[in-house]
């Protein structure tokens, strides 16, 4: 029995360290996880900031072309 005994605390034992170490891979690739999740946030900053830069660029290159095309008609009628 005492022997029985010490079989099953052995397997207790091998049963709690595999559960650490499963435990401790799962708290490394969480890590990385939070890692993953910080590059994609700062990347989705980045990406948001550069599409309302280049909307900015396309509303102004849209204000100059009125202008140019207005100057361009003043432009005709003057000469008509």
């Amino acid at each position: 029995m005492a022997e029985d005994l010490n079989t099953r605390v052995a397997r207790l034992e091998d049963s709690q360290g595999r559960a650490w170490a499963a435990i401790e891979a799962l708290a490394d690739k969480e890590a990385k996880i939070d890692d993953t999740l910080v590059l994609l946030t700062e990347a989705q900053i980045k990406l948001a900031q550069a599409q309302q830069a280049t909307e900015r660029r396309f509303q102004e290159t849209d204000a100059r072309i009125d202008k140019l095309v207005g100057a361009i008609g003043e432009l005709i009628q003057r000469r008509q």
